[in-house]
């Protein structure tokens, strides 16, 4: 399948870049692959309904097919910010990390990557969930979504209720100063 989402995103980013039908050419030189095995593959996109194609005028994808290459853009530009914003990659490894796992991780992989970055993430129209650092939160009370193994000691682990003042956290009654640098690392949800 991986092969296959090469070319409709190839072909996706031919029609919405530069507006224009994918041609065979342009798909061999995006692709770097010969002309004929560009020609063999467009036959069976066009077979599987992923693309319209017609011999020495190109492809356009299906609403099918616009439907996977956009899932797979979406994944990169979700790992991209992953990699990147969240874990601090540089860009290239960012990058090349990105492309190899937008082909081979599922929607729940997805979602739960998204539930990490959500803070810092404007890439969904629309994002279902809320989280956000320990780090940047006000005086409340929040929920744990995931927090490293050293401030499981203290009660901070996913899923507890943790009361937050101006200079500490409260968990169970018990207080805590918990430095900066670790808050950063905990994702917490407001609880009303």
């Amino acid at each position: 399948m991986e092969r296959v989402e090469e070319y409709l995103e190839a072909i996706y980013d031919i029609q919405e870049i530069e507006k224009r039908v994918a041609k065979t050419s342009d798909l061999a030189k995006k692709l770097n692959i010969k002309p004929s095995s560009v020609t063999e593959m467009l036959s069976k996109l066009s077979d599987r309904g992923y693309i319209e194609y017609q011999p020495y005028y190109g492809a356009t994808l299906t609403p099918k097919g616009e439907e996977v290459a956009k899932r797979i853009k979406k994944y990169y530009r979700i790992f991209i910010r992953f990699f990147r914003d969240f874990l601090g990659v540089d860009e290239e490894e960012a990058k090349k990390l990105s492309c190899e796992l937008e082909h081979h991780v599922s929607d729940e992989v997805v979602e739960k990557v998204c539930e990490l970055i959500s803070s810092e993430c404007d890439i969904c129209e629309e994002c279902n969930f809320k989280t956000m650092k320990l780090s940047d939160t006000k005086s409340g009370r929040y929920r744990v979504i995931i927090a490293p193994k050293g401030v499981e000691e203290m009660g901070i682990r996913p899923g507890k209720i943790l009361d937050v003042g101006k200079d500490y956290i409260d968990v169970e009654g018990e207080r805590f100063d918990v430095e900066e640098k670790i808050k950063s690392k905990i994702l917490v949800e407001r609880v009303d």
